[in-house]
């Protein structure tokens, strides 16, 4: 198959790179002028220099495409909330009524939990059906939420989506991409305590995604039905469990105290001032105060049954990761 990639530079994007190219697919990748594309161009994938945010800049390069898989978004919680919505609302929106008038194929379009801005408070695993948890606690979380609804306008026209929303994703390789760089902090020592101690999310393993993906896809219209979407959850642990894991894993001290969420937004509050003034950004700022907040858990049993995919647990997964961060 003929696939139009966006994103394909980032952590999930060169994974699913080196699975498709390997599988033999023909791959076509929209890259900033910025990007480095050395790993891209070794696998044979053809690049195009474009943006989510310029709808021309795609055209030449999803023209004749089978698949358009998107994967681009603007995750940085420093990101004016501007520059979140031109890439995580209006890229989407590009993306997928250009594959729309194009005649593209399909379009997996690839979210995050953070669309549902959370699941129940009660800690029960939410599923494709629970409804949002609202207010979004960050601008990621409305933005993604945003951009699936404005690729769903175009699939309610004709166009054939599926959609995926990996919770989140760790693995080798990128000691400090993905949720990688929190496991690596993790096993520097780098957290006195732990806040939010007691709230639960779930972990799904790199290589896990990437093979859903590749099912969701090889399934479309053989058992996956367009409008289709899957959680991608993995495994759950709350945030003390995680990090006595991987400490004990990696031979390090997990941190000895926990501190509420309540707490520490009052300490970031009173500091931010002083912090300000030495050039310093409080340790956690506002938005991970308020994803720590509320609970990510997620129950995938969809995806597991009609992909026939069985993603690893930690204890499967976090011991070649933990190997691979501590290691060279």
């Amino acid at each position: 198959m003929r696939i139009f990639l966006t994103g394909a530079t980032g952590y999930l994007g060169t994974a699913l790179s080196r699975r498709l190219a390997a599988d033999g697919h023909e791959l076509r990748a929209l890259v900033r002028a910025t990007s480095d594309t050395r790993e891209l161009e070794a696998l044979g994938v053809a690049t195009f220099v474009g943006d989510v945010t310029d709808r021309y800049s795609m055209r030449e390069a999803m023209s004749g495409c089978d698949w358009v898989v998107h994967m681009a978004a603007e995750l940085a919680p420093t990101a004016p909330l501007e520059r979140m919505r031109s890439i995580n609302v209006q890229g989407s929106e590009n993306v997928a009524s250009l594959a729309f008038k194009l005649g593209v194929g399909a379009l997996l379009s690839v979210s995050s939990m953070a669309y549902f801005g959370g699941s129940p408070p009660d800690g029960r695993p939410a599923t494709e059906e629970t409804p949002p948890q609202e207010p979004f606690p960050t601008a990621y979380s409305l933005t993604k939420h945003e951009g699936e609804l404005a690729i769903r306008v175009w699939a309610e026209k004709g166009l054939r989506v599926v959609t995926v929303y990996p919770s989140l994703i760790y693995g080798p390789p990128g000691k400090k991409q993905g949720a990688n760089w929190l496991l690596r902090a993790l096993l520097k020592e780098r957290f006195p305590v732990l806040v939010g101690a007691d709230q639960r999310t779930s972990w799904i393993y790199l290589d896990d995604v990437v093979d859903a993906m590749v099912r969701a896809m090889e399934r479309l219209g053989r058992g996956v039905e367009p409008g289709r979407d899957f959680l991608l959850a993995g495994d759950a642990a709350s945030v003390r469990e995680l990090a006595r894991k991987v400490a004990s894993l990696g031979g390090v001290e997990a941190p000895r105290l926990s501190v509420p969420v309540g707490l520490a937004r009052v300490a970031t509050r009173l500091s931010e001032p002083l912090l300000r003034l030495v050039g310093k950004r409080p340790p956690l700022p506002s938005e991970q105060l308020a994803n720590l907040a509320r609970h990510w858990c997620f129950d995938d049993a969809r995806a597991r049954a009609e992909l026939d995919w069985t993603p690893r647990t930690l204890d499967d997964g976090l011991p070649p990761t933990v190997e691979y961060i501590q290691g060279g």
